[in-house]
C-alpha cells in the first residue's frame, strides 16, 4: 500500500513516488512504464544511469537550437548594424542616415573588419540563450517542490532510485498506476501531494523584490539627472588610476620636495631636465668631419673663421657619384632649394621674386638669392664642394641650416646636382632674358 504523506484538505494529489534499491531494476522499470504510454514522468537517480533517457522517452532538448537561432539573430544584428552605420545604403528607404566615412583609402563596409563585433555579439546572446533557455525549459525557478517533503527521497543523492508518475498524465489512474509500479520491482510507493499554501511567494520575498527594484532605478535616476545639470563639484572616481598625477610641462617650475631648505626637487627649479652633458642621440654620432662637415679630415677651423683650404676639395669616397644620386640631389633640391634659387639655380626662385618685391616697395628687408651659375660660386678654388656642403649644413650669411631637415648624404647629392647644373653654362636668369627680348626686337625695328 502507498503511503501518504499529508491527507489535508488543501493538498493536491501530484503523483505518485516509487523507490528500487538498484539502477538495473529501476531502469527496466522505466522502459515498461514507457510502453505502458506514461509521458509524464521522471527518474531520479545518486549518479547518472546509461540509457535511462531512451528508457523513460525523454528526447533530445531544443535547447541547442533555440541557442542557434539567438546565435544566428546575433549575427544578423551585429552585421546588420556595422553596415547600417557605415553605410550610407539606407538613405532612400530610412530615416536614419548613415555615415559613410572614407577611412585610409578602405572599403565603406567589409566583412573581414566587422567580424570581432559580430563574433561577441554571436557568444553573448547565445550565452544568453543557454541560460535563459535552461531555466525555462526546466520550469525554473521552482519555489517550492513537494518531492522535498517527502523523507525517503533525501536518499536520491546517497544510494537509491526514484520514479515519478505525475497526475496529470493521460493514463494516470491512482489504483492502476500503483499496481503497476508495484509490478515492475517498486520496493516502496508513496503518494507526492503538493501543499497549495505554497504557491504564494512569501511576504517577505515580495518586499525585497520591490526595494530591489527600486534600488535598480536609482543609477538611470542619477545619470539622466547629471546629464542634465552643471555640477562643479569632483565627480565620484573609484579607481583614479594616474588622474590625479603631477603633470609638468616644459618651461615651467618643477616638482615641490618636501625639503624645506630646498623647496624645489632639482636645483634649477625647472621641470624639464636637459640632456647629459656630452650625450649624442642614437644615429648621431659625428666624427667623420669630411662627410658631416665638408671638412678635410686634418682641418680645426677656429669659431668664425672660414678658410677655405680647410674644406674639402672632392665628394667622400664611400658615396658613388651615379645618375641615381644626381637624380636624389635634384629631387631634395626642388624641394628645399628651388624655392630661394629658382629651379635652374639662377635665384629666381618665388620666394626670392616676393621678397624682393616687398624690399622694393619698402615694406620688408631682404637679401637677393644668390644664383648658383655666378662665377664665384662656380670656381671651385674659391667653393670647393667642401664648402658647398658646409652652407648648406650650417647656413651662411642669411640663409639658414637645412642640417635638421636634409640628411648628410642627401645634402652631398644636392651638392653634386648643384656642380651638375653649374656645367650648364646659364650666365643669367630667364627672367632677365625675358625683360631684354623687348628692348632687342624695338632696337631691330
Amino acid at each position: 500500500m502507498a503511503e501518504e504523506n499529508t491527507t489535508e484538505e488543501n493538498t493536491q494529489l501530484v503523483g505518485l513516488l516509487a523507490q528500487f534499491d538498484d539502477p538495473d531494476s529501476l531502469l527496466a522499470a522505466c522502459d515498461q512504464c514507457r510502453q505502458s504510454g506514461y509521458t509524464s514522468t521522471d527518474a531520479f537517480t545518486p549518479f547518472p544511469v546509461h540509457g535511462i533517457d531512451p528508457a523513460l522517452g525523454i528526447n533530445r532538448s531544443i535547447l541547442p537550437f533555440i541557442v542557434l537561432c539567438v546565435g544566428l539573430t546575433g549575427l544578423t544584428i551585429g552585421l546588420g548594424l556595422q553596415f547600417f552605420a557605415n553605410s550610407n545604403a539606407f538613405d532612400g528607404i530610412s530615416p536614419f542616415k548613415g555615415y559613410g566615412y572614407l577611412i585610409g583609402g578602405k572599403p565603406i563596409f567589409s566583412v573581414p573588419a566587422n567580424i570581432p563585433v559580430t563574433f561577441e555579439i554571436i557568444v553573448l546572446s547565445s550565452a544568453f540563450a543557454t541560460f535563459f533557455g535552461m531555466w525555462g525549459l526546466n520550469k525554473l525557478p521552482m519555489f517550492s517542490n513537494p518531492l522535498h517533503r517527502i523523507s525517503r527521497f533525501k536518499r536520491a543523492t546517497n544510494d537509491k532510485f526514484f520514479l515519478v508518475i505525475n497526475s496529470d498524465d493521460a493514463k494516470f489512474d491512482r489504483s492502476a498506476t500503483e499496481a503497476k509500479l508495484t509490478s515492475w520491482g517498486a520496493v516502496a510507493i508513496e503518494e507526492v501531494h503538493q501543499d497549495l499554501t505554497d504557491t504564494k511567494l512569501p511576504k517577505w520575498l515580495s518586499l525585497v523584490g520591490i526595494l530591489l527594484a527600486i534600488v535598480l532605478l536609482l543609477p538611470p535616476i542619477m545619470i539622466f539627472r547629471a546629464k542634465g545639470m552643471v555640477n562643479r563639484q569632483t565627480r565620484l572616481h573609484f579607481n583614479p588610476d594616474m588622474d590625479y598625477q603631477e603633470k609638468f610641462k616644459a618651461q615651467t617650475l618643477g616638482p615641490i620636495s618636501d625639503d624645506e631648505a630646498n623647496p624645489y626637487l632639482f636645483a634649477d627649479t625647472r621641470s624639464m631636465r636637459q640632456p647629459v652633458v656630452g650625450s649624442v642621440s642614437y644615429g648621431n654620432l659625428d666624427t667623420d668631419s669630411h662627410f658631416f662637415k665638408g671638412l678635410k679630415a686634418d682641418a680645426a677651423p677656429k669659431p668664425g673663421e672660414d678658410n677655405v683650404a680647410d674644406y674639402a676639395t672632392e665628394f667622400p669616397s664611400d658615396l658613388e657619384i651615379n645618375e641615381a644620386f644626381l637624380a636624389r640631389g635634384k629631387q631634395r633640391f626642388e624641394i628645399y632649394c628651388s624655392v630661394c634659387h629658382g629651379y635652374a639655380g639662377q635665384g629666381d626662385g618665388l620666394v626670392n621674386k616676393r621678397a624682393m618685391g616687398l624690399a622694393a616697395s619698402g615694406k620688408a628687408s631682404w637679401t637677393t638669392a644668390k644664383s648658383l651659375h655666378d662665377p664665384v660660386v662656380k670656381d671651385l678654388k674659391q667653393n670647393p664642394v667642401g664648402r658647398l656642403f658646409n652652407t648648406i649644413t650650417y647656413g651662411r650669411g642669411t640663409m639658414g641650416p637645412y642640417k635638421d631637415q636634409i640628411t648628410a648624404e642627401d645634402r652631398w647629392a644636392i651638392v653634386a646636382y648643384v656642380k651638375a647644373l653649374q656645367e650648364t653654362g646659364l650666365p643669367v636668369s630667364s627672367e632677365k632674358k625675358e625683360e631684354a627680348e623687348p628692348a632687342d626686337e624695338a632696337a631691330a625695328e
